[in-house]
């Protein structure tokens, strides 16, 4: 995998973890973590933010639900697995990460955006094109591209005048709804996805 992914093998993760003060103990939290976060992942391969606690062993244990914005919830359950190096082709959490992709799919609309965003907007957007960014950077499923690019080519189409993005298409820009769209285009050009340079340009 190129770029910002390249140290996510089960081996180079490990080295990198003990360069950056990493050890045994902190990957054990990691992988408990995911054990977590499988657990708590819907039936039908979505996260939910506000819902959690009704899933898998739960039980009613977990509480302070969040927002209703399961685009953003999967998005966020699936970051944490592909940044263990995890993914729907290989590893222990594939079927995990599978089904959490498919369900990205399936919510996406044909504008390029999701369903699943409902209160979080661009925020839930941004959120979730990392994630498909960030699984077809480490894979090259082609399976994959051509939602990424449409999620990518709906976040170009939604940046202010000024540069920015905020919580809907066009509002001028608010710092951190911003830096998701970023981190999704930066994440899109690891992976050789199409964006274009006055996107930068405008945010400079």
């Amino acid at each position: 995998a190129p770029g910002m992914f390249e140290g996510r093998g089960a081996e180079e993760r490990a080295k990198l973890a003990e360069s950056e003060g990493g050890n045994a103990a902190s990957e054990k939290a990691v992988e408990e973590g995911l054990k977590w976060m499988a657990a708590h992942q819907n039936k039908n391969g979505a996260w939910s933010l506000n819902e959690f606690s009704q899933t898998g062993d739960c039980d009613g244990q977990c509480q302070h639900h969040g927002v209703p914005s399961n685009a953003a919830g999967t998005g966020f359950g699936l970051l944490p697995f592909l940044g263990a190096g995890y993914t729907h082709k290989s590893g222990k959490y594939k079927n995990a990460v599978q089904n959490g992709l498919d369900w990205l799919i399936k919510d996406q609309t044909k504008e390029g955006t999701f369903n699943g965003c409902m209160g979080g907007s661009m925020y839930a957007h941004g959120i979730a094109t990392i994630a498909l960014c960030e699984a077809y950077a480490m894979t090259k499923d082609p399976k994959l591209k051509m939602p990424a690019q449409n999620a990518i080519d709906y976040i170009v189409d939604a940046q202010h005048a000024g540069g920015g993005w905020r919580y809907g298409p066009g509002q001028p820009g608010d710092t951190s709804v911003s830096g998701w769209q970023v981190i999704a285009l930066r994440s899109a050009q690891q992976g050789g996805l199409k964006v274009p340079e006055s996107v930068f340009t405008k945010l400079s």
